[in-house]
């Protein structure tokens, strides 16, 4: 069976084969870097954090059958403190006109913004390929437990959530905008760069130009994927979409990966979770409906968990023994069902 829990200790070694796939500032492939990780996200999910807007939690998919963790996902309670802050760069229009002349330009300007207190940020999105379109929707799930989580929990998450879309890269490491922009004001690689900002993004601030920037200025291909995700995040963004995020007309200093972001209640994943409390007796499995999946979570025996099963015409879950023994719940225990888009 499928399920999705907090990370632990055990997964660093598959975490880190996991990260190689995105290898992104949310999630570098980096064992000592994953190692603090899982460790401030045991912390969070514990409650033993001093600060809610230090928390971060990072799930992973497991399949139970093959013994792997093939997936992962995590939420950031804060991007943007004064010690570290949110920064983006402000994607704006000006128009200009000659009459003399008769031309008439609409110019797209980029001016760095930063944020002292900045919003919850979700992230660190990868399934292995082997489960991509599998029946259970694992990306869908992945994307949606973040949305359950800050449901259950709305006191320990910023009123906006946003997310990063990674850019399109020619070749590993190497970025069209960072190449042709913030290479030239860092003197760092792309990877130098995207490194150190996870631990000190002041250098930023010290050497990003202070000014608005006309990308007319740029080569077109890099004009080009401006604010465009990368082919393997426009399913995420889709997903996006679905529950109500849009583009933010802000993009990543790094590599120009776009911003989306909703308000966080009026986002459908979390508007429309419900809680209900387990029956007495446990479904028969004999009588599995074939109605739309939603994904069934709950802060069990095991702790937080969260699988995917279907809803029944009256849209119940379907909750058989065995789920129930893996989501560690039973007969008078609350449960959280939210839909998947």
């Amino acid at each position: 069976m499928l399920i999705i829990r907090p990370v632990r200790h055990g997964d660093l070694d598959e975490l880190v084969q996991l990260a190689r796939r995105l290898d992104s500032v949310n999630l570098p492939a980096e064992p000592d870097f994953l190692s603090q990780r899982i460790v401030r996200s045991e912390a969070s999910f514990a409650g033993e954090i001093a600060d809610w807007r230090d928390g971060v939690y990072v799930f992973v998919l497991e399949d139970g059958d093959a013994g792997r963790t093939v997936g992962t996902s995590m939420v950031r309670s804060k991007h943007g403190t004064s010690e570290s802050p949110y920064y983006y760069l402000e994607v704006s229009t000006e128009e200009r006109r000659s009459p003399e002349l008769d031309r008439y330009f609409v110019h797209t300007k980029l001016q760095l913004r930063s944020s002292d207190d900045g919003p919850t940020e979700i992230g660190g999105i990868v399934l292995h390929p082997e489960w991509r379109g599998h029946p259970q929707k694992c990306g869908k799930a992945l994307s949606i437990v973040r949305f359950a989580w800050i449901g259950a929990h709305p006191d320990w998450f910023e009123r906006e959530v946003v997310a990063e879309m990674l850019s399109r890269f020619d070749a590993p490491g190497r970025n069209r905008l960072w190449d042709a922009f913030g290479a030239r004001f860092t003197g760092l690689s792309y990877r130098e760069a995207d490194h150190l900002s996870a631990r000190n993004p002041g250098f930023i601030a010290d050497l990003f130009p202070r000014d608005p920037v006309y990308a007319t200025l740029l080569p077109e291909p890099v004009r080009e994927v401006l604010g465009e995700p990368n082919e393997t995040a426009r399913a995420a963004v889709r997903i996006l979409e679905k529950v109500g995020f849009r583009y933010l007309n802000r993009i990543d200093p790094f590599d120009g990966g776009p911003y989306y972001g909703a308000a966080r209640d009026t986002i459908s994943s979390v508007r429309e979770r419900r809680e209900l409390v387990l029956p007495g007796t446990p479904a028969d499995g004999a009588g599995k409906p074939d109605g739309p999946l939603a994904l069934l979570s709950a802060e069990g025996v095991h702790g937080f968990r969260a699988a995917v099963l279907p809803l029944d015409g009256d849209g119940a879950p379907f909750v058989p023994a065995e789920a129930r023994e893996t989501l560690g719940v039973g007969a008078g225990d609350r449960v959280s069902v939210t839909p998947l888009p």
